[in-house]
């Protein structure tokens, strides 16, 4: 069911820091993941018996979900999608694409769990200039397409995980409550107090997120968008700005700060 003029995003003004999420958000996150979880994994046992009628599975194995989601992502004019983990390894594969879709005219709202991400993940995101992220309380892996469709896992098929639609139904609209009670728990990424490091710039930020990655100058490169002569003017700007003369120790400020925060 296409819930076409609803679920208004949330602004940009500053709010709380993501750790004051008060607790009576923090609980009807949970309920609605509680539910989405029930109706997921009925869904999913319709579909293993091949019995499902409101969806289907469209993706066996995880390298086979990443080649669908990536094909139907330029197809896409919209994509709501909550992550509860992620690692700046598993950005730095996801953010150029996420880029170029964001480029040709998809809305993406992407709303990460804080506490799933470590420091160099949330750095990228805090400092990724193309793209609406936001950090939230997000206990559960979902998306929503295009307001007419939910994108979650589906059942084990031959030991491996699957991708699976959902079009209608009570998941779906489990799906739209789980994602409302996300967002009201959400604050953008620059408002989570994690951007501000020294005196570097975001895009300086995320190279040394990058760096404490051990990528080198090409890999960072490749991240980022940019030449290999930007990202190494960049990380000459990056270690005197923190007064150190290695990238190691770079990375080591950095850790320190993040575990400070």
């Amino acid at each position: 069911m296409t819930r076409a003029g609803s679920h208004p995003m949330p602004g940009r003004a500053r709010v709380a820091p993501a750790s004051r999420v008060s607790p009576e958000a923090a609980q009807a996150v949970l309920d609605a993941a509680a539910i989405l979880q029930v109706r997921r994994s009925d869904a999913a046992t319709l579909a293993a018996s091949g019995t499902l009628t409101e969806g289907k599975v469209v993706a066996v194995g995880l390298e086979a979900a990443q080649q669908w989601l990536h094909a139907s992502g330029s197809s896409w004019s919209e994509n709501l999608s909550v992550r509860p983990t992620a690692s700046a390894a598993q950005l730095r594969a996801s953010l150029p694409a996420n880029r170029a879709f964001v480029s040709a005219g998809v809305r993406m709202v992407s709303v990460f769990d804080y506490y799933g991400l470590d420091t160099d993940a949330r750095l990228l995101l805090a400092n990724e200039p193309i793209g609406d992220y936001l950090f939230g309380k997000a206990p559960l892996q979902m998306k929503i397409i295009d307001r007419s469709f939910v994108v979650l896992e589906g059942p084990v098929v031959d030991g491996a995980m699957s991708l699976m639609t959902i079009h209608s139904g009570p998941c779906l609209e489990a799906a739209w409550r789980y994602w409302d009670a996300v967002v009201a728990s959400a604050i953008p990424v620059e408002d989570a107090g994690i951007s501000d490091l020294g005196l570097l710039t975001a895009r300086q930020r995320q190279v040394v997120a990058l760096m404490t990655s051990d990528l080198g100058d090409d890999a960072i490169a490749a991240s980022l968008g940019v030449s290999v002569r930007t990202v190494r003017s960049e990380v000459a700007a990056i270690l005197a700005a923190l007064g150190v003369k290695s990238r190691f120790a770079a990375g080591v400020r950095v850790q320190m700060w993040g575990h400070d925060s």
